[in-house]
């Protein structure tokens, strides 16, 4: 027999969720700068094809000054700050879905990328990267001398 708590985390949700969802029906919901500290986590996904490495995140009203992107070794880091629409001080909310505050999200990369290729933009919502994989030449047949 399942408990209360285990069909909350089946069914994908979060703490923070469910404790937006219990402060929007008892009608005390935390304003904005109490969830500052919460982490939103927006979809991302990472596809590679035989040239790049591409990933892309769902960051829908972002601009460019409020992501920070850094590409350590084999790690992408991607940093922003996602604002709420409006004040809620002085709002009563009926549902709130939206996930608003501090996230961060680190890619390991799958392959050697050339990190002076690195090209990212911003296109309808939608943050889209491109990292170069680093293609190493060989030739089919090598002649191996023997030291004496």
């Amino acid at each position: 027999m399942k408990r209360k708590r285990d069909f909350i985390w089946d069914t994908g949700w979060s703490m923070t969720r469910f404790s937006r969802l219990v402060h929007q029906f008892s009608g005390k919901l935390p304003s904005v700068p109490d969830w500052a500290g919460e982490t939103a986590q927006p979809p991302i996904d990472v596809f590679e094809d035989e040239t790049d490495v591409h990933i892309e995140m769902e960051v829908p009203g972002m601009g460019r000054s409020e992501l920070n992107i850094r590409l350590d070794r084999d790690r992408l880091s991607i940093e922003g700050f996602k604002q709420s629409g409006g004040d809620s001080a002085c709002l009563r909310y009926i549902c709130v879905e939206r996930e608003f505050g501090v996230f961060r999200r680190t890619v390991e990369i799958p392959a050697s990328v050339d990190a002076s290729g690195v090209r990212a933009a911003l296109v309808d919502g939608v943050l889209k990267i491109r990292l170069p994989k680093i293609i190493e030449r060989r030739r089919a047949v090598v002649d191996v001398p023997i030291d004496e």
